[in-house]
């Protein structure tokens, strides 16, 4: 990671942090710069001053979020949520589009 792609509102990971951190503010100081930054778990503030080879080590999230996930899985994710929330309102729901026929006994 270079000076140039940290930014605010990046999520940072590394073992310069104990948890993801969110950017908020960078401050250039001759060849490394200042980082003011909020973790997402603690809410807690940190302001590490970050040298070439401490930045080398941070991970970032992407510009833009890949859409490269497994599509079978997702149908099956939205079938799941479509189900549970069609169960609150009526709890035979399932079997009303199963083309099983309930028998009274």
């Amino acid at each position: 990671m270079t000076i140039d792609q940290l930014k605010a509102n990046k999520i940072l990971r590394g073992p310069i942090f104990p948890e993801p951190v969110q950017g908020i503010v960078t401050i250039p100081m001759g060849d490394a710069v200042k980082l003011v930054a909020k973790g997402l778990n603690t809410s807690r503030v940190y302001e590490p001053i970050l040298t070439p080879d401490k930045l080398a080590a941070l991970e970032t999230t992407p510009e833009t979020e890949p859409f490269d996930g497994d599509p079978q899985r997702f149908r099956l994710a939205v079938e799941a949520m479509r189900l549970s929330l069609a169960f609150e309102y009526d709890p035979y729901f399932s079997l009303s589009i199963a083309r099983v026929d309930p028998l009274p006994h």
